[in-house]
């Protein structure tokens, strides 16, 4: 049987010419690739900072903003049985927004900071773990009162059926009079978006005995059957969409966190209800996007 030998020259053994080729192979395809993805990258960053210019470029002043926010939040419930001193309850938190848009110019009215349409979308819940939360379209002249109790007894009441899943497009007034039953703003945002937050079957057939005090319907319910605030803690968001008589379009995500308690003053829903204010210059802006 013949055996594999190596000749050593010089004391030396050859080079693998083969193994020398497939390692500066390796090497180049290497460097191409790092050079392809240095080029890739600095394209990337080319095109990124084109957009954040062209961004900023849209965004040079100001045309909407949101400056203010007025939230009024309460608790109530649904009477499934009435039998004094023991009530029979399903209960519900819910807070009033009134949301106030300013088109940021003092002077007249123009195809800049007019609006010709608004839709509000988008609509998420950071918690959904303790009953049925919703946002729903709220008439102005209602506001302090849930919708629930509002249309409670009314025949072929549906909750669900309010509720804003998908959009919600408001109708674009010049003048005249606006329908508050109905989803409409003045081209001057000179009237506020208004809806009504609704965490509903907080608890269901919740039994409340109390011989010594009369039932408050309101944020007290809450402290009575036990609910702890911090398992109820919601933040609301969604996309407000304007487009002006130029066609320009403008978007701003709005994140309302539900008042439940406030730590300036100790004050808590438990206590009825709870008002919140937010008055701040350009506190939510619109930015242009195209």
């Amino acid at each position: 049987m013949k055996r594999n030998t190596t000749v050593i020259v010089n004391g030396k053994k050859p080079v693998n010419l083969k193994r020398k080729l497939l390692i500066e192979i390796i090497l180049l395809v290497f460097i191409f690739v790092f050079i392809g993805m240095n080029l890739q990258i600095k394209h990337v960053n080319k095109v990124f900072a084109k957009e954040v210019d062209d961004f900023n470029k849209l965004n040079a002043k100001t045309i909407f903003s949101i400056d203010k926010i007025y939230l009024y939040s309460s608790a109530n419930a649904i009477e499934n049985k009435e039998n004094r001193p023991i009530w029979n309850l399903n209960l519900f938190q819910f807070t009033d927004m009134c949301i106030y848009i300013n088109n940021n110019d003092d002077t007249e009215l123009n195809y800049e900071n007019s609006i010709k349409t608004l839709t509000v979308d988008n609509i998420k819940f950071s918690n959904t773990e303790v009953g049925k939360p919703g946002l729903y379209f709220k008439n102005i002249n209602e506001m302090g009162r849930s919708i629930i109790n509002l249309n409670e007894g009314t025949e072929n009441f549906s909750l669900d059926s309010q509720k804003l899943s998908n959009s919600l497009n408001y109708k674009v007034l010049n003048d005249g009079d606006i329908n508050y039953k109905e989803a409409q703003i003045y081209a001057d945002a000179s009237n506020p978006l208004t809806f009504e937050y609704i965490n509903n079957n907080i608890k269901e057939n919740e039994i409340i005995s109390d011989i010594k005090n009369d039932i408050t319907f309101d944020g007290n319910l809450l402290r009575k059957s036990g609910v702890i605030l911090s398992d109820i803690k919601q933040m609301v968001s969604f996309r407000i969409t304007i487009t002006n008589n130029y066609d320009q379009k403008f978007v701003a995500n709005v994140y309302i966190d539900i008042p439940l308690e406030d730590e300036n003053t100790g004050d808590t829903i438990y206590n009825g209800k709870l008002v919140k204010k937010i008055e701040t210059k350009n506190y939510i802006k619109f930015f242009r996007v195209n």
